[in-house]
């Protein structure tokens, strides 16, 4: 009778566990210095604390997580210098592959960008912070994936993961949220024109241009202890690694 039970793949959970908390992380889920959890983790993935850990380790490997001399887990506290590096890596790369894709576009790229820009417009109106930091999401990698480079994708998602948890400390409140993502409407619609168009240059621009408006703006609102009460405040976030 046992004989017929599956087999159960352990590296493919673990490999499942790590993509969803890089993902969480690459869209801001969780905030620069904010605490993990390995048990809610466990418990919000339904799953056994082991694949957590070993997801947790290959993150740390990227230097998106440290754990201090106490064992805790924490995302990787906010570095002013280094984010400028990424920042301006992002620009350059980031833009290059907005160029190549206003280039090589296929024909329904122009409307699938509307839409994911209408629709953070709709969820930054809702004081949905979750869900336009996901649209927002979801319009700059139609582009990334458009230029034709899984290489390139694959090096884009890196820096995200870099600077991802610094988008989360958008906030809650509603004039931070309107006047962001009211920038970033600005420049998608400037980025949407120049890909219809076909113009290189000028999606690479507005690429560009969005990147460093945006982290000019948290940059400037960006309080860390406010950051961490607010990421406490959070329905099942606890301190703590176990």
């Amino acid at each position: 009778m046992y004989d017929s039970l599956p087999s159960i793949d352990v590296s493919s959970l673990q490999e499942r566990v790590y993509q969803g908390l890089r993902m969480a992380l690459l869209s801001g889920h969780f905030q620069p210095g904010e605490p993990i959890s390995i048990r809610k983790l466990a418990e919000s993935l339904g799953t056994s604390p082991m694949p957590v850990r070993e997801a947790l380790k290959r993150l740390m490997a990227e230097k998106v997580l440290v754990q201090s001399s106490n064992r805790q887990i924490r995302v990787t506290p906010f570095d002013p210098q280094l984010h400028g590096e990424f920042v301006r890596i992002r620009m350059e790369i980031e833009g290059y592959a907005a160029e190549r894709a206003a280039r090589i576009r296929d024909a329904g790229l122009v409307d699938r960008l509307r839409q994911a820009n209408a629709g953070m417009v709709e969820a930054a109106r809702r004081s949905d912070t979750a869900a336009a930091l996901a649209a927002n999401q979801a319009f700059h990698f139609e582009i990334y994936r458009a230029a034709g480079y899984s290489q390139l994708v694959d090096m884009i998602e890196n820096l995200w993961l870099r600077t991802g948890p610094f988008l989360g400390t958008i906030g809650r409140k509603p004039v931070n949220l309107e006047t962001f993502f009211g920038n970033g409407h600005h420049f998608h619609v400037r980025a949407i024109e120049a890909i219809a168009a076909r113009d290189g240059k000028k999606a690479r621009r507005a690429i560009a241009l969005d990147i460093r408006t945006g982290t000019m703006f948290l940059r400037k609102i960006y309080d860390p202890l406010d950051a961490t009460r607010s990421a406490a405040e959070r329905p099942g976030r606890k301190s703590g690694s176990a």
